[in-house]
């Protein structure tokens, strides 16, 4: 009997790796942006854009945003209030979210909360060292990325010193960044040979979508504005209140939700106040009493075994809506068609060759939207396609209907024409990061 050669066995152990690492590894936080690391300069770029733009409507200031790209940084300013030092302070904390967007049913740019602590990590991780410096509200921050591996958590170093600068400026320290190939197989457009040409069309596509907003960018070799068509040019903001009809059960019990973590006591009366067209005091008694909630409830006394008691959450949402109007698609913002004919004029396109086309109405699912499309022929180049989902550009076409429409059309990618596709709506189904994909 031939004795078989005794192996011994290998044994894994089982690691354990901390949350707070999900954004210092290339995988994880390809995850967390939406795309890989050639565009992360890019996207970046178009989320601190956003959030100016958020951040200066929110105030009814009149956009005026500078882009400033140097051989090794990039910053985005805006002349808005000013970045608040502790949404800063709490953004450095890896182990939690904050955004002021991701609870509420709201037709705003983003709503994930993950912008700022991309941007904190996003050079650290290309690059093995992360520089970030904010001015705001009077205070410049030198925000400072390193890695703990075997702790598994970031060491930040943050100082702060002050400041006489109004608005926010966010400057991302990146060698070569102007020069990187933002090339990427998860996107269909910007795929340029390097960052410095890319950042003219988007800031192109931005200028196409807010009419209201003026953009200048300045360039290692030369500087370029696009200038605001109109001043009172309006859409819904992020700092007005969100209509009920926009909710589902579920996206009222989580807003509830986050309310009773963050805030506390806070009476039921007081946040129907906060839904459009339920501030006064006869609309909130109405509520109430049509949702049998007593006039003296706080939101927390709705939270029954530690989640909120989907069946009043219920009840609560239905008299909210049946006490309040539903809201006119055309309160979303229209873009309109003296706009994005200059806007594509400026792009080569001839007068003759354009076309508009818009859409209001009210979906299966409830929502208000508004579909702008606009269509130009030009002498000569390459087709353009400008896809923007509430103001905000996108890297790629966001649907597969989408996609199949643009077939039907035959227009090839070689064509010379324009066409842009907007979509305003109060909530989209995101399935990235990225903000990209929809439903």
């Amino acid at each position: 009997m031939r004795h078989q050669e005794v192996v011994n066995e290998f044994k894994r152990t089982a690691f354990t790796t901390d949350r707070m690492m999900e954004f210092f590894t290339e995988s994880e936080l390809t995850t967390q942006i939406g795309y890989g690391k050639a565009l992360w300069p890019l996207v970046l770029s178009k989320e601190l854009i956003d959030n100016a733009l958020d951040a200066c409507e929110g105030t009814g200031t009149g956009p005026v945003i500078t882009i400033t790209l140097e051989p090794d940084a990039i910053t985005v300013e805006d002349n808005g209030l000013g970045l608040n030092p502790k949404i800063i302070e709490r953004s450095l904390d890896y182990r939690v979210r904050i955004s002021d967007k991701k609870y509420y049913v709201a037709p705003t740019r983003g709503q994930l909360g993950n912008a700022l602590k991309c941007i904190w990590a996003a050079s650290f991780v290309a690059n093995g060292e992360g520089l970030v410096e904010v001015t705001a509200c009077g205070l410049h921050h030198r925000i400072e990325i390193h890695l703990n591996r075997i702790a598994q958590a970031p060491d930040i170093s943050h100082t702060i010193t002050p400041s006489v600068k109004n608005g926010t400026s966010v400057m991302v320290h990146w060698p070569g960044i102007a020069s990187l190939e933002p090339h990427d197989q998860t996107a269909e457009f910007y795929q340029t040979e390097t960052v410095a040409d890319a950042l003219p069309a988007l800031m192109a596509d931005f200028a196409t979508l807010n009419p209201h907003a003026t953009f200048h960018l300045r360039l290692p070799g030369g500087h370029s504005s696009y200038p605001a068509s109109d001043s009172e040019w309006s859409k819904w903001l992020g700092s007005q209140a969100t209509s009920s009809h926009w909710y589902r059960v579920a996206d009222l019990c989580a807003l509830i939700a986050a309310e009773v973590r963050e805030n506390g006591h806070k009476t039921i009366r007081d946040f129907v106040a906060e839904f459009d067209g339920l501030a006064g005091t006869q609309y909130r008694k109405r509520v109430l009493t049509e949702a049998d909630i007593h006039d003296a409830a706080y939101l927390d006394d709705l939270v029954v075994n530690g989640d909120i008691d989907n069946a009043a959450a219920g009840r609560l949402l239905t008299a909210m809506q049946q006490a309040s109007r539903p809201v006119k698609p055309q309160r979303l913002g229209v873009i309109g068609k003296e706009h994005l004919q200059a806007a594509l004029v400026r792009r080569g396109v001839s007068l003759k060759g354009f076309t508009y086309r818009k859409a209001c109405g009210t979906g299966d699912d409830g929502l208000p939207f508004v579909v702008e499309t606009a269509f130009g022929v030009k002498k000569e180049g390459r087709r353009e396609l400008i896809i923007g989902l509430n103001n905000s550009p996108v890297f790629k076409v966001p649907s597969g209907h989408l996609s199949d429409i643009l077939a039907d059309c035959r227009v090839q990618a070689f064509d010379p024409v324009v066409l842009v596709v907007h979509l305003g709506c109060p909530r989209f189904e995101f399935t990235d990061h990225g903000k990209g994909s929809i439903v």
